[in-house]
Parts: structure tokens; sequence; C-alpha cells
């Protein structure tokens, strides 16, 4: 099944976009990283994590803590 394709510009949350473009060029990171290589505080980053779940866009790698794209991004 191939994944839905969203366009980066169509995302209004900048947070978000960040996180989406991190996922996009590390194909998978956990929280703490996506934070860290943002630099914005657990949060805020925390927040745009799960509104970006909660939509669909990103998604937990099997059990694992780790995070990535469950989108392509065009």
């Amino acid at each position: 099944m191939s994944k839905k394709t969203i366009d980066i510009h169509e995302v209004n949350n900048q947070f978000e976009k960040d996180i989406l473009k991190l996922l996009d060029e590390k194909e998978k990171c956990v929280y703490g990283d996506i934070i860290k290589d943002l630099k914005v505080s657990a949060r805020r980053g925390q927040e745009a994590i799960f509104s970006l779940i909660d939509k669909g866009f990103v998604k937990h790698v099997d059990q694992s803590s780790y995070l990535k794209l469950n989108v392509d991004l065009k």
C-alpha cells in the first residue's frame, strides 16, 4: 500500500514542518533527538510530535520509541 503524499508547504505549524523535514532526512528519530536537533522546548516539541501522530503524518517504528514518517513529502 502506498503512502499518502502531503505538500510540506501546506503544513502551517513551523515546528511540525521542521519535524517532518528532519524525519525525511534521517528516516527515524527518537523524541529526544528531534527536540535536541530542532532546539525546541520539550513541551513544544512533544505537542508538535503528538499533533503529527494524530494527523497520521508520523508513526512509531514497531513498538519502539523511534518515530518515522507515515507519509511522503513533496
